[in-house]
């Protein structure tokens, strides 16, 4: 499962992998399409181009940022994407919005498909030489914090609630100074687990740079493998969900992170697992 290549990923991976090297127009453009990806195999490049307020030439610079020598090629790739989805779950749209008119029933199984779509989505995206190194650093470090900002604390936090139960090195600080403080304090045997959907927040960049002046290490989850904050990680780790950077609030794009931390935790008490079944039962005394 290693990182594929732009060309055997569909339209909309690629399209996620490439959005921080877009331009600002171009990103206009990516965001449309993330959230009306039924609807743009039935435009003309006028139309996507008024419907983004770009121009078109914009459209046709931006299919080529995502592989595609043209719009009608972007659009014959949007289809085919949108048809492979449907066959993987029996003809249900997995990209279509949640409607105010859906039935109960129609609202939780769009939300059961692009939860499942996520899932999907990140297992593919793993590589397990990656995972091989990232529980080994784990498994070496001194102490690990684990950290986030936003939406994504919430996995950070979870991931400290897992790993601590088998280990004490494992800690969670929710304040972004306290965080920044504590990177200050660390040191070449330490680890940051930090959990970042855009890879684009600002506390994340600072991190990542306090971080290599210290020689502690940097263990990334996010979704975009281009993002400023990807390039201060040592290890970096791609989570699933189709989604822009702003979009990120949804479940689906904590479940592929959710998923990531599963994995790791498992890898992890099974090379450890003496000092897990030691942590257990010292847990249990108290």
């Amino acid at each position: 499962m290693s990182h594929k290549k732009q060309q055997s990923e569909d339209i909309f991976t690629a399209l996620i992998h490439s959005y921080n090297t877009l331009t600002r127009s171009e990103t206009k453009v990516a965001d449309y399409i993330l959230r009306h990806k039924q609807e743009i195999h039935l435009q003309s490049i006028s139309e996507l181009a008024q419907r983004c307020s770009v121009s078109e030439a914009t459209i046709s610079r931006f299919c080529h940022s995502v592989g595609c020598a043209s719009f009608n090629e972007f659009k014959l790739a949007v289809v085919q994407a949108i048809s492979a989805s449907e066959n993987m779950d029996m003809g249900t749209d997995l990209y279509s919005s949640i409607l105010p008119d859906d039935s109960i029933e129609q609202k939780c199984r769009k939300l059961c498909n692009v939860s499942t779509d996520a899932l999907h989505q990140t297992l593919s995206e793993l590589d397990v030489d990656i995972i091989d190194k990232v529980v080994d650093m784990l498994s070496r470090a001194g102490s690990v914090y684990c950290f986030g900002q936003g939406n994504s604390s919430i996995v950070a936090e979870d991931a400290w609630g897992r790993f601590s139960c088998v280990s004490p090195k494992f800690h969670y600080i929710a304040n972004a100074n306290l965080q920044a403080t504590t990177a200050e304090l660390l040191g070449k045997n330490d680890v940051v687990l930090y959990f970042s959907f855009s890879g684009a927040v600002r506390e994340l960049t600072e991190m990542g740079k306090i971080l290599q002046n210290r020689e502690a290490k940097l263990i990334l989850v996010t979704r975009f493998p281009n993002s400023p904050g990807a390039q201060y990680a040592d290890l970096l780790l791609i989570c699933g969900a189709n989604e822009a950077p702003q979009q990120q609030g949804s479940i689906a794009a904590k479940i592929g992170q959710l998923f990531i931390v599963d994995v790791l935790f498992h890898e992890y008490c099974a090379r450890n697992r003496v000092a897990s079944i030691f942590q257990e039962f010292a847990d249990k005394d108290n």
